[in-house]
């Protein structure tokens, strides 16, 4: 898929090389690649392009906060943070209140809706 596509990438594009490169367990996989997958577009072209190529671009900015900044004031890796932007765009006030209090873990709640049983 080329970074021109990249609207197009899903849940699945993203799941393998999530768990054997990058160490995630399946079930948080699924969460981030979900997250990534229901980005806006801005987010999710900046994000394919770093998938694919590894080039970062920092004109993405979303609430202050590039991708470079949030890896190397928050220390985070690039799939956190562009997860991170993605709850700056989807969420700002919580986002931005954790990003300043500081944070040991980010934690993922699924957008499906649960039914009772």
């Amino acid at each position: 898929m080329s970074v021109e596509q990249a609207s197009h990438f899903d849940v699945a594009d993203l799941l393998p090389r999530l768990t054997s490169e990058f160490g995630y367990k399946p079930p948080v996989a699924e969460q981030v690649a979900e997250r990534l997958a229901c980005a806006d577009p801005q987010i999710r072209v900046a994000f394919w392009r770093w998938w694919e190529t590894g080039e970062i671009d920092n004109a993405l900015e979303i609430e202050g906060y590039t991708i470079e900044r949030l890896m190397t004031e928050r220390k985070l890796k690039p799939v956190a943070a562009f997860s991170t932007l993605v709850w700056l765009r989807s969420d700002p006030q919580q986002a931005l209140s954790t990003l300043r209090r500081g944070f040991d873990r980010v934690t993922f709640r699924s957008r499906r809706s649960k039914e009772p049983n």
